[in-house]
């Protein structure tokens, strides 16, 4: 079939017209690839900077621990030599007075008093010890946590660790160990070393007042959890019952979420 010049004009004129709408629709893609270019670009400038930092908080952590159990095995090694010392002195001294009531209650009044120090030693020591482990679980919770919740069906994202805010007018703290969330739930975490009736009974109390110190998480569903080394006996089933999310972390560094019945879950 032979075709008259307009006709072949207007053939043209239409091709001429699909190939300036697919080359809008080209460029379009090509703008929205580079967007999702730089949207990838900047997230995993965020995870290695995060990466980075927990790394650096696990080091100086470690470094601390080291630092205790050096400071804790001269406390014993110095106790143990002054033990000797204060035998051998008594050993001496009893050869000597024969029998001299007051010298033996010197005597006796300084055993007391090297018990006391010593004892007072071993409790800073293990105070210190315990705010470390403490240190320690928050850094391997956040960075452990993302995982763990996606086993379980929530799809969350690391929100950061130990956010504090506070109201001025009426000077109140708050501290968030580790937050988690997505565009519509967040989740704080509460971290302990050994957790007790006594402390989750104080998170449920913190966090009713929590929407105050976090006013921008208005419009989300908002959800608690609680993580630890150690359970009192009777805690993680207070936890449970009260609607908390409950993490165990293992002395493997191995972590687990209970098992979750989302109907129950208390909502702040």
């Amino acid at each position: 079939m032979e075709l008259d010049m307009p006709q072949l004009r207007q053939m043209v004129l239409e091709n001429t017209e699909r190939i300036n709408k697919n080359e809008l629709v080209i460029n379009k893609m090509r703008v929205e690839a580079a967007e999702q270019t730089r949207k990838i670009s900047e997230r995993d400038e965020w995870l290695e900077n995060y990466r980075r930092e927990n790394d650096r908080s696990m080091r100086e952590s470690k470094e601390r621990m080291d630092r205790l159990e050096k400071f804790a095995e001269a406390s014993r090694i110095e106790y143990e030599k002054r033990s000797r010392e204060l035998t051998e002195q008594i050993k001496e001294t009893s050869e000597q007075i024969k029998g001299t009531s007051e010298q033996m209650k010197e005597t006796d009044k300084q055993i007391k008093e090297m018990f006391a120090e010593t004892n007072a030693s071993i409790r800073r020591v293990s105070v210190e010890f315990l705010g470390v482990t403490g240190h320690i679980v928050e850094g391997l919770v956040s960075s452990s946590a993302e995982k763990v919740f996606e086993e379980a069906g929530f799809n969350l994202h690391n929100s950061g660790k130990n956010l504090k805010r506070e109201l001025s007018p009426e000077n109140r703290q708050m501290e968030i160990d580790v937050m988690l969330g997505n565009e519509k739930i967040v989740v704080p975490v509460e971290v302990k070393a050994n957790f007790t009736k006594r402390k989750v009974k104080r998170w449920l109390q913190k966090m009713e007042t929590f929407r105050d110190f976090f006013p921008e998480y208005a419009d989300k569903e908002v959800i608690a959890a609680v993580a630890a080394i150690n359970y009192e006996a009777g805690a993680d089933t207070l936890a449970h019952d009260e609607g908390l999310l409950v993490i165990r972390v293992s002395s493997d560094d191995i972590f687990s979420l209970d098992p979750v019945d989302k109907g129950k879950l208390r909502k702040f």
